[in-house]
Formats: C-alpha cells, structure tokens, sequence
C-alpha cells in the first residue's frame, strides 16, 4: 500500500498525508532546547548543525530562543587548551609544582562545569 493510500484518519474520517521530510525535520528542531545541543557544545556550530543533520539557521534560532547569545565552542576551547597546557606541570618532579598545577586543574575544571551549567541547566 502507498503512503498517499493510507485508510482515512479514525476520528476525523479524513485522510491522513503523510509528512514529508523536511516538515519533520522542522517539527523536530521546533521542540528542540540548548538542553539537546549540549553534546555538541565542543564543536563548531557548522559541524554540530551537520551532526545533528540542521542547517546552522535553525541551531542559531535554537539557541536564540533559549537565551543563548553566542555558540560556546570558542570557550570551551580556552578551557580545554590551558588545561592541556597544565599537563607538562603535573608531571613535574618537584611536588610543589605538581600540587599548584593539580589545583589550577581543578579550578579550571569548575569553571568550565559551571559555564556550561550557565548554558544548560539541568
């Protein structure tokens, strides 16, 4: 049977058209939040719209209407490069160095929880 032949609608005694792709794919991103794209915070805004198979429009729009002025990727990146730049320190011998570096870890890693938790809550 072809979807343009479905029995008519119970209730409405009308038939049913079916959706097409694109009208799905609108429906969806409707009910979407920053909430959803918290995944994808890490990435470019073109990738994450690509991964979540959106066009860049519709995630700005997401994130507009959620509160959410710029996409975080370019923060989220700071983050994580000084934390990486930490690493050579916490492998240093000298114990004071280590310690100071374990707690600069530490900080970081509350900051960046608390800056994505400012952009998703839970």
């Amino acid at each position: 049977m072809l979807p343009e032949q479905q029995d008519p609608a119970p209730e409405s005694g009308r038939r049913r058209i079916p959706q097409t792709a694109l009208a799905r794919q609108r429906q969806r991103a409707g009910r979407m939040t920053v909430n959803d794209l918290k995944d994808y915070l890490h990435l470019p805004i073109s990738e994450a719209a690509k991964k979540m198979n959106l066009c860049l429009t519709v995630v700005k729009k997401i994130c507009r209407r959620s509160g959410l002025r710029r996409w975080p990727y370019r923060k989220v990146k700071s983050y994580q490069r000084k934390m990486g730049a930490l690493g050579t320190r916490l492998r240093s011998r000298d114990a004071e160095t280590r310690n100071r570096a374990e707690a600069e870890m530490e900080r970081l890693r509350q900051e960046l929880a608390q800056f994505c938790a400012g952009i998703v809550p839970a």
